[in-house]
């Protein structure tokens, strides 16, 4: 669903795996047993590997062998310490924060081992909080009694805290600062940047659980071993990461899916458990709060995901024993919370499954709320689409976004035809049929990632929605011409357009974000398409750096609500509210009557969105018509959409359910001569 590949398959998909009950993993050292003082040589030998090596200029920390916590602060035999705190789960976290439009040059880096700034046991809970909001660590008188100091030598003053390093500065986790035994100083904890949402909960969903390994010393912190994470606990850790921290379910399930390491199938599960879980939460969350006495909302957040994944698992995915999923839930909230929690879970789901032939909703529902329940999508939203389309219309569109997108490619025709690419595909063994909606595109109905594909690598395919495919053809590009790509990235629509240039011409894809000019000249170059230039700059501010009438084309890939793509983004329909459509579409206004100027008498200018919304597309292409007499509507021709219903006013309306592609708006514009 992230994207346009193949995860995220239904029951129907092959090779999902059921996974089994498991025991609680033993995590890190154990608090209640006194840690022995290692002998003074061990010591010292213990000292000379206790440093770290920096590799600043690629943003990544890596622990030199035999960097380990040395475990400072220990107590005394027969001392027990007090808010010592159970080590994390053993997980890497990202060196880079870089963002998700550089993920292919920052899955080459590894990630650092471990949390930045974690505590020693045994330093007392005072200590430990303050350690952990970044501020010097100093004993817990309470905690601490009893504890023989390290320095018995006399006082040592403090080292002065290095100054950070550009990786931190710049976010990414800095390495475990480490205390030295024997009569070397104790430096003082640095403060580092705490880890983004994205990283933090992809970390912590590929590195599972860890447990001491056997032969660790006494008075040693127990070195870790990476526990594979289970494709639920991976689903499960980003789903907490969408609820408590409004994260964008594709960009953390991207990133948590590249470190976890698991099966394609595994893969497929944790995928379609994320969306599917977000797409159904309305209905999830009417049926467990029957069952829940404080309600769903009450709960904490992981355990309220847990709930809901599970319910989903049993109420739409007919391929998985609804039992498995119980107890899978609860081994789950057993090591992540403890019995209480692992009862509640339990009782919960088990009653469900007694009561599951009367989950239905009530006959007498009015119409918008039947089909916000029945097909999760908010009230209002649902009220919006019934005032907009009608009622057979809006259901029909709140069914689609609730199914798997559609795998679709592109051919780049200046390295062959779409008949061929269809015969190679075939001949792989893929399963491929012609687009009806594009003349270029192909849809994939099996045969795996296209994106590992040798054909997407040599630049024989993009993948790109079919209804996007079909701005392009609007914008009409002949060889030689100027063109502006006015919010280019990430730079399907660019490429589609050099490829209809025969690469012939001139193209400035300019974007707002400088990261994003990245993926614009990826695919350039992964399609040896040379007429493209890269820009950064708000589209507002084009008019004041070309020339008035200086181009061909101009294309305006506007900002918007983005309600054509609620089946790739399913968490986008709870995101939003009433207001959002407006104040998009005001912007939308500004950048159309700004960009107008730019194009040439005769020229064409296209203005398209991924959203239904008519505030959006029909209203501000109507208005922008009024205010700018030299402009008129133009018709282009698209095929199959010559029996659709349109919904009146100037452009093309494409609704989810007509195609199974995304909602689309394309009207096509041109400068009286």
């Amino acid at each position: 669903m992230s994207g346009n590949g193949e995860k995220g398959k239904r029951s129907g998909e092959p090779g999902i795996r059921i996974f089994g009950g498991g025991t609680k993993s033993p995590g890190g050292f154990d608090p209640n047993k006194a840690a022995e003082r290692p002998k003074k040589a061990e010591r010292n030998k213990k000292d000379g590997g206790n440093k770290t090596e920096d590799r600043g200029k690629s943003g990544s920390r890596k622990a030199a062998s035999g960097a380990k916590s040395s475990g400072a602060g220990k107590p005394a035999a027969g001392a027990k310490p007090t808010g010592a705190r159970k080590p994390e789960a053993g997980f890497k976290q990202s060196g880079s924060g870089k963002p998700a439009a550089n993920r292919q040059n920052a899955e080459s880096r590894k990630a650092a081992p471990g949390g930045a700034g974690r505590p020693s046991a045994g330093i007392g809970a005072q200590a430990e909080a303050k350690l952990r909001a970044g501020a010097p660590a100093k004993p817990d008188a309470a905690a601490n009694a009893g504890v023989k100091r390290e320095a018995q030598a006399g006082p040592r003053p403090a080292a002065k805290p290095k100054p950070q390093s550009a990786s931190v500065q710049s976010g990414a986790p800095a390495a475990p600062q480490r205390r030295q035994t024997g009569a070397a100083a104790a430096p003082t904890p640095q403060r580092s940047k705490p880890a983004s949402a994205a990283e933090r909960i992809a970390a912590k969903a590929a590195g599972g659980t860890s447990a001491p390994q056997s032969g660790a010393r006494g008075g040693e912190a127990p070195r870790r071993r990476k526990v594979q994470a289970t494709a639920r606990e991976v689903a499960l850790n980003v789903l907490a990461g969408v609820e408590e921290d409004a994260a964008y379910s594709n960009l953390l399930l991207n990133r948590a899916l590249q470190r976890a390491e698991l099966s394609p199938a595994d893969s497929g599960l944790a995928t379609e458990l994320v969306y599917g879980t977000i797409a159904r939460q309305a209905t999830l969350d009417y049926f467990l709060n029957r069952f829940i006495k404080s309600g769903v909302k009450r709960l904490n957040p992981w355990v309220r995901s847990l709930l809901r994944m599970s319910l989903y698992q049993i109420r739409y995915l007919d391929r998985i024993p609804p039992h498995a999923a119980v107890n899978e839930a609860v081994e789950i909230a057993k090591k992540r919370g403890h019995q209480g929690i692992a009862s509640m879970v339990n009782g919960v789901l088990r009653s469900i499954l007694r009561e599951e032939g009367e989950l239905t909703l009530p006959d007498d529902l009015p119409a918008a709320e039947r089909i916000a329940l029945e097909h999760s999508h908010p009230l209002w939203l649902v009220e919006r689409w019934i005032a907009q389309y009608g009622e057979e219309t809006a259901e029909a569109v709140c069914a689609a976004n609730n199914q798997p997108p559609k795998t679709s490619l592109r051919v780049n025709t200046l390295r062959g035809s779409r008949e061929e690419l269809l015969g190679e595909l075939e001949a792989e063994g893929r399963t491929v049929r012609a687009s009806e909606l594009s003349p270029l595109g192909v849809i994939v109905e099996s045969g795996g990632n296209l994106a590992d594909d040798h054909g997407y690598r040599d630049g024989r395919f993009s993948i790109q929605d079919e209804s996007s495919m079909l701005v392009a053809e609007a914008l009409a590009p002949e060889p030689g011409m100027k063109v502006l790509d006015c919010c280019a990235a990430p730079g399907g629509k660019t490429a589609h357009i050099a490829e209809k240039m025969q690469n012939r011409g001139e193209i400035v894809a300019n974007d707002l974000h400088e990261h994003k000019q990245g993926l614009i000249a990826e695919q350039a170059e992964r399609l040896n398409l040379s007429c493209v230039e890269t820009s950064v700059g708000d589209a507002l501010t084009l008019k004041d750096r070309y020339e008035p009438a200086s181009f061909d084309r101009v294309l305006l890939d506007a900002p918007c609500s983005g309600f054509g793509v609620i089946r790739r983004k399913p968490d986008l329909r709870w995101a939003k509210t009433p207001d959002d459509a407006a104040s998009i579409a005001k912007l939308q206004r500004q950048l159309l009557g700004s960009v107008a100027g730019l194009v040439k008498p005769g020229g064409i200018l296209v203005y398209s969105t991924c959203t239904i919304e008519r505030e959006e597309n029909q209203r501000a292409v109507a208005e922008f018509l009024r205010d700018h007499a030299e402009f008129v509507s133009e018709p282009f021709d698209v095929p199959s959409l010559e029996n659709a219903p349109q919904t009146g006013g100037a452009g093309m309306q494409i609704l989810p359910h007509q195609f199974g592609s995304d909602g689309f708006y394309i009207a096509r514009l041109r400068r009286r001569s």
